[in-house]
């Protein structure tokens, strides 16, 4: 039996080439990083602190508590429960602005791989899904392709009802509603309704302020 021939036992590991010993060392470092990216200590703290405050009650107080975190959070935002809150991309605590007396009900989730703007007298239902994260199509070996972000803008005066879903990339037009169970897909027009997956505006709200 030649040396070329020799196998080697199950379970021993054979010796590293350099290339594979440099991939193992990047891919470390990438995981590394990836890790220090989503670990939000005043976040959890910020919960931790949160959660035992009646939920209903303690909206005011729980809007202070996540702009003391880092958040960027209005006057009298009114934060009905502990928002779920993911991203392990950089600059976490800079992409989250909630605006003067916006509500936001409990179990409602936001990704922060990019900007979230939530405007002013937003109300959002609970079980809504806010995401900025996703990735390319790829090729048909790894159809999942390269991440991307894109933000999302809740303007002023819309309602989210609840449940509905806000993808990547999307807008959310001033004095809008989205229905309850909604998958919003595309930018949604100023002052109008829109339901159905995906969401399509069904009719024109009349304009107001107040």
């Amino acid at each position: 039996m030649t040396f070329n021939q020799v196998r080697w036992p199950r379970g021993v590991p054979a010796e590293s080439t350099p290339g594979e010993t440099v991939g193992r060392r990047s891919r470390f470092r990438a995981y590394a990083r990836l890790l220090r990216h989503s670990l939000h200590v005043k976040y959890a703290l910020s919960n931790l602190v949160c959660r035992l405050m009646p939920d209903f009650a303690s909206g005011v107080i729980r809007g202070r508590v996540y702009r003391w975190a880092g958040f960027t959070i209005g006057n009298g935002a009114f934060l009905m429960g502990n928002l779920t809150l993911k991203s392990a991309s950089p600059g976490f605590y800079d992409k989250l602005a909630i605006g003067e007396g916006a509500t936001i009900a409990d179990h409602v989730t936001i990704n922060l791989d990019a900007p979230v703007t939530i405007g002013k007298n937003v109300g959002i239902a609970p079980h809504v899904l806010i995401y900025t994260g996703s990735h390319e199509i790829g090729p048909g070996s790894m159809r999942i392709g390269a991440f991307t972000a894109l933000p999302v803008t809740i303007e002023d005066g819309a309602w989210v009802r609840i449940g509905a879903v806000i993808v990547p990339g999307v807008t959310i037009g001033q004095g809008s509603i989205v229905a309850a169970g909604a998958v919003v897909l595309k930018d949604v027009p100023p002052n109008t309704y829109v339901e159905g997956n995906p969401a399509q505006v069904l009719r024109k709200l009349p304009w107001g302020y107040r």
